[in-house]
Protein backbone atom coordinates (compact mmCIF):
# COMPACT_ATOMS: atom_id res chain seq x y z
CA UNK A 1 0.00 0.00 0.00
CA UNK A 2 1.13 3.61 -0.47
CA UNK A 3 -0.71 6.99 -0.14
CA UNK A 4 -1.00 8.65 -3.77
CA UNK A 5 -0.79 12.47 -3.56
CA UNK A 6 -3.58 14.29 -5.92
CA UNK A 7 -5.19 11.90 -7.85
CA UNK A 8 -5.34 12.94 -11.04
CA UNK A 9 -9.06 11.46 -11.42
CA UNK A 10 -7.11 7.78 -11.27
CA UNK A 11 -5.99 5.58 -8.88
CA UNK A 12 -3.83 2.51 -9.22
CA UNK A 13 -4.41 -0.81 -8.60
CA UNK A 14 -1.23 -1.96 -6.72
CA UNK A 15 -1.32 -5.76 -7.01
CA UNK A 16 0.70 -7.85 -4.18
CA UNK A 17 0.60 -10.80 -6.35
CA UNK A 18 0.52 -9.45 -10.05
CA UNK A 19 2.51 -7.88 -12.21
CA UNK A 20 -0.44 -6.29 -14.08
CA UNK A 21 -1.52 -2.83 -13.01
CA UNK A 22 -5.70 -2.00 -13.52
CA UNK A 23 -6.73 1.55 -13.57
CA UNK A 24 -10.00 2.61 -11.26
CA UNK A 25 -11.72 6.19 -11.29
CA UNK A 26 -11.09 8.50 -8.90
CA UNK A 27 -14.25 11.02 -9.04
CA UNK A 28 -14.32 14.74 -8.69
CA UNK A 29 -13.91 16.00 -4.93
CA UNK A 30 -11.16 13.71 -4.44
CA UNK A 31 -7.68 15.36 -3.34
CA UNK A 32 -5.83 12.14 -2.45
CA UNK A 33 -6.13 8.41 -2.45
CA UNK A 34 -4.73 5.50 -0.89
CA UNK A 35 -4.50 1.93 -1.94
CA UNK A 36 -4.29 -1.85 0.13
CA UNK A 37 -4.42 -5.45 -0.92
CA UNK A 38 -4.49 -7.99 1.37
CA UNK A 39 -4.58 -12.07 0.55
CA UNK A 40 -8.47 -12.98 0.25
CA UNK A 41 -9.87 -15.73 3.19
CA UNK A 42 -10.77 -19.04 2.99
CA UNK A 43 -14.60 -20.26 3.45
CA UNK A 44 -14.84 -23.75 4.75
CA UNK A 45 -18.32 -24.19 5.33
CA UNK A 46 -21.74 -22.73 4.08
CA UNK A 47 -23.19 -20.52 7.05
CA UNK A 48 -19.88 -19.32 8.26
CA UNK A 49 -18.08 -15.83 7.77
CA UNK A 50 -14.90 -15.32 7.09
CA UNK A 51 -13.02 -11.88 7.70
CA UNK A 52 -9.98 -10.96 5.56
CA UNK A 53 -6.94 -9.18 7.40
CA UNK A 54 -7.11 -5.30 7.98
CA UNK A 55 -6.36 -3.11 5.22
CA UNK A 56 -4.85 -0.35 6.42
CA UNK A 57 -3.10 2.55 5.01
CA UNK A 58 0.74 2.95 5.59
CA UNK A 59 2.63 6.07 6.92
CA UNK A 60 1.02 9.51 7.41
CA UNK A 61 -1.61 10.77 4.73
CA UNK A 62 -0.75 13.88 2.87
CA UNK A 63 -2.23 16.91 4.75
CA UNK A 64 -5.88 16.95 4.36
CA UNK A 65 -9.19 16.59 5.70
CA UNK A 66 -8.52 12.75 6.05
CA UNK A 67 -12.26 12.75 5.20
CA UNK A 68 -13.78 9.53 2.65
CA UNK A 69 -15.24 10.67 -0.82
CA UNK A 70 -15.54 7.38 -2.15
CA UNK A 71 -14.09 4.05 -2.20
CA UNK A 72 -13.41 1.43 -5.23
CA UNK A 73 -13.10 -2.49 -4.06
CA UNK A 74 -12.19 -5.70 -6.12
CA UNK A 75 -12.44 -9.04 -4.53
CA UNK A 76 -11.59 -12.60 -6.33
CA UNK A 77 -11.79 -16.62 -5.38
CA UNK A 78 -9.26 -19.02 -6.88
CA UNK A 79 -12.54 -20.54 -7.87
CA UNK A 80 -15.94 -19.18 -9.44
CA UNK A 81 -17.66 -18.45 -5.65
CA UNK A 82 -21.53 -19.83 -5.60
CA UNK A 83 -24.02 -17.65 -6.48
CA UNK A 84 -25.06 -16.65 -3.71
CA UNK A 85 -22.15 -15.74 -2.04
CA UNK A 86 -22.34 -12.46 0.16
CA UNK A 87 -19.52 -9.94 0.40
CA UNK A 88 -19.57 -7.11 2.12
CA UNK A 89 -16.55 -3.93 3.28
CA UNK A 90 -16.81 -2.75 6.36
CA UNK A 91 -14.78 0.27 8.53
CA UNK A 92 -15.33 0.68 11.83
CA UNK A 93 -18.94 2.83 11.40
CA UNK A 94 -20.81 0.26 8.63
CA UNK A 95 -20.48 -2.56 6.77
CA UNK A 96 -22.08 -2.62 3.04
CA UNK A 97 -23.33 -5.51 0.89
CA UNK A 98 -21.33 -5.61 -2.06
CA UNK A 99 -23.36 -6.04 -5.12
CA UNK A 100 -20.61 -7.96 -7.30
CA UNK A 101 -17.17 -8.53 -7.22
CA UNK A 102 -15.51 -5.18 -8.23
CA UNK A 103 -17.09 -1.56 -7.70
CA UNK A 104 -17.33 1.55 -6.40
CA UNK A 105 -19.01 2.70 -3.34
CA UNK A 106 -20.08 6.33 -1.80
CA UNK A 107 -21.86 4.87 1.43
CA UNK A 108 -18.47 5.77 3.45
CA UNK A 109 -18.21 9.42 2.47
CA UNK A 110 -17.21 11.71 5.09
CA UNK A 111 -15.80 8.70 7.22
CA UNK A 112 -12.34 8.69 8.57
CA UNK A 113 -9.82 8.04 5.78
CA UNK A 114 -7.29 7.04 8.20
CA UNK A 115 -8.79 4.22 9.27
CA UNK A 116 -9.07 0.53 7.44
CA UNK A 117 -11.36 -1.95 5.97
CA UNK A 118 -11.93 -5.78 5.98
CA UNK A 119 -13.97 -7.79 3.92
CA UNK A 120 -16.48 -10.40 5.06
CA UNK A 121 -18.04 -13.13 3.15
CA UNK A 122 -20.59 -16.10 3.75
CA UNK A 123 -22.64 -18.45 2.21
CA UNK A 124 -25.88 -19.08 3.11
CA UNK A 125 -27.42 -21.87 4.28
CA UNK A 126 -25.80 -25.76 6.33
CA UNK A 127 -22.50 -27.81 5.59
CA UNK A 128 -18.87 -27.88 4.13
CA UNK A 129 -18.10 -26.28 0.84
CA UNK A 130 -16.06 -28.57 -0.97
CA UNK A 131 -13.63 -27.94 -2.26
CA UNK A 132 -12.77 -25.47 0.10
CA UNK A 133 -13.05 -21.43 -1.17
CA UNK A 134 -10.11 -20.04 -0.69
CA UNK A 135 -9.89 -16.34 -1.18
CA UNK A 136 -7.46 -14.80 -3.81
CA UNK A 137 -7.14 -11.04 -3.15
CA UNK A 138 -9.02 -7.85 -1.57
CA UNK A 139 -8.35 -4.42 -2.72
CA UNK A 140 -9.46 -1.32 -2.29
CA UNK A 141 -9.07 2.11 -3.45
CA UNK A 142 -9.81 5.11 -1.11
CA UNK A 143 -10.25 8.42 -2.32
CA UNK A 144 -9.96 11.39 0.26
CA UNK A 145 -9.88 14.66 0.21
Amino acid sequence: MQALGRAARGACWLLAAASACAWAAIEGGTRHAWTGSVNGPALHGRGQRAVSPPILPTGVLPQSEGVITSVRWRYSFAKTPPLELQAYLCNAQRCVLLPQAEGKTDAFFGDDATKGFVFAFRVPGQGSLVPVLQGRSNEVVVGFR
